[in-house]
């Protein structure tokens, strides 16, 4: 999604206080019970839990312009159910939940805007928690790759790749596709070869989203 300055989530924070953290910030643990909105102006952050053996699974990465943590502006939650984590260096604004549930109340183009956008990232998520059912690493890091391209990817110089916004290691691709590393990097080499990524620096993934569509079949 392109962010502008006429996007009803940054006209709606506009006024509220600024934060910026550097990359690896824990912005929330789980159980924590946050009583303000939080609206990602740049960065990408990643919401997370911890399994029984101390191993991320990632649940979602979310990208500018985003609500967080959402379950506090459609329902009263008290607490955080997942760890909430910058990928990269974030700016985020401090809203008042009342706020926004006031503005959920009295205007209904916002009201639409937001339901389009948790709609929008509940599909994202449903499609790849879907794919972690698949038992191939190849085909659950391709649905990964799309969802990096086409929610945190930007066009290159090439036509029909797309370049992700932060950094992406093997482990954070295994912490998304629920697989070890080392399946994770054999899996990226056979796609590197089919050209389907590359990495022009290490932790740079540019990805072609030609390529991947074919494979996917869409």
């Amino acid at each position: 999604m392109e962010v502008t300055a006429h996007d009803p989530l940054l006209q709606l924070a506009q006024s509220a206080p600024l934060r910026k953290y550097p990359k690896g910030q824990i912005l929330f643990y789980e159980g924590d019970s946050p009583t303000n909105v939080y609206v990602l102006k740049s960065g990408a952050i990643k919401i997370y839990d911890i399994d029984d053996k101390g191993n991320e699974r990632i649940v979602h990465v979310i990208s500018p312009p985003s609500l967080f943590p959402a379950v506090l502006f459609f329902s009263q939650a008290e607490a955080s159910n997942t760890f909430y984590s910058t990928l990269s260096e974030c700016e985020v604004y401090v809203v008042s939940a009342d706020l926004v549930r006031r503005k959920l109340e009295e205007d209904n183009s916002f009201t639409r805007y937001c339901l389009k956008w948790f709609a929008e990232d509940t599909r994202e998520i449903m499609i790849r928690m879907a794919s972690l059912e698949k038992s191939d690493a190849r085909e659950k890091l391709l649905v990964a790759l799309r969802f990096l391209a086409f929610m945190h990817g930007t066009p290159t110089a090439k036509p029909g790749w797309r370049r992700v916004n932060f950094a992406v290691s093997h482990q954070l691709l295994a912490d998304m596709i629920g697989v070890t590393r080392e399946s994770t990097t054999l899996a990226m080499k056979d796609l590197q070869k089919d050209a389907v990524v590359t990495h022009p620096k290490i932790t740079t993934l540019d990805i072609n989203t030609e390529k991947l569509v074919e494979f996917l079949g869409e």
